[in-house]
This record gives structure tokens, sequence and C-alpha cells, in this order.
């Protein structure tokens, strides 16, 4: 399955300078043209989209058709995830480099995927957005008076009291 970002779409987002530096393995940079045939940006992109579909098909959230089908905000929002987590793992491929920047990168990247795997945020799709909502159910009127309570009564407090049905 491709990545869920492209180059140009990480182009898009993130300065074709710093890119060009940290992707290259000669010592010069990369250039923008050069950039979107890049196999180290390529690689980084699959093992964000990886790392992406792992944490949330762990939390049963979403399948990678629900991923496939994202459209408008939501499909925006897995790019740039995709984006974060990539821009992180090019900047691990220089531990010399800017520590600081790195760690924002990286960190950003992690909470914002934390929040998809736990809930907090969720893509557009009918299922996630209804999880998070309680599902309350009482029993009816006509199940309570369908109970046989004439084993309660003899009971008379000895063992615990009978569950009523909630739906």
């Amino acid at each position: 399955m491709p990545s869920w970002a492209s180059p140009s779409q990480m182009l898009e987002r993130y300065d074709a300078r710093t890119l060009g530096d940290i992707v290259s393995d000669v010592g010069g940079r990369v250039t923008s043209a050069a950039l979107l045939t890049d196999t180290n940006l390529q690689a980084a992109l699959d093992d964000a989209s990886g790392e992406i579909e792992s944490a949330l098909y762990q939390a049963r959230r979403y399948s990678a058709a629900d991923l496939a089908a994202l459209t408008g905000n939501s499909l925006k929002l897995l790019v740039r995830l995709t984006c974060q987590i990539a821009f992180g793992h090019l900047w691990e491929r220089r531990p010399w480099s800017d520590d600081e920047q790195r760690e924002r990168a990286i960190e950003r990247a992690d909470k914002a995927l934390e929040r998809l795997r736990k809930g907090e945020h969720v893509f557009d799709l009918d299922g996630p957005k209804d999880a998070g909502l309680p599902d309350v159910a009482q029993p009816t009127i006509s199940s309570i008076e369908s109970l046989s309570l004439t084993v309660d009564e003899a009971r008379r407090g000895y063992y615990p009291a009978r569950r009523y049905p909630t739906g």
C-alpha cells in the first residue's frame, strides 16, 4: 500500500532546503525537483504511514479502507500527520544536528498520533465519531412485568438481588 502522503505533499508542508539537507547522504543539498523522487524521503513517508496504521489498527478505530476513504479536512489531517512523523524520522538520520528541533518534531507527531489512538481526535467517519458516545438502554415496563419475581421474594435477602435486563 502506498504511503498516506507523497513527497510533493511533504514539500508543501516543510521547507525544501531543510528537507534537502536532511535527506542528503553526500553532504550537499538535494534539490526540490530531486526530492520528489528521493528514496530517503519516500522511505520516511512509508515508515510514517506504517506507524500510523499500526497505532490506529491497534486501537481498532480504523481499517485501511477507512483511511483510504478519507476526504476533505480529515484527509488533510492524515497527510499532515504522516508528514510530521516522516519529518521526525528524517531528523533521526542526523543525530548531531539540532536536537531541540528534532525532539519537538518527534514529540508533536507522537502527541497527535496518541490523540488519534485514544479517540481524543477522530477522522470524519461515522463509526469512530460515535464511538465515544454513551449508548444508554433502560429496561422497558413490559420487560420488567414479564419477570417472575417470585424467586426473589422467596430468597428474603439471603442472596444478591437479580439484575434486570437493560435492553
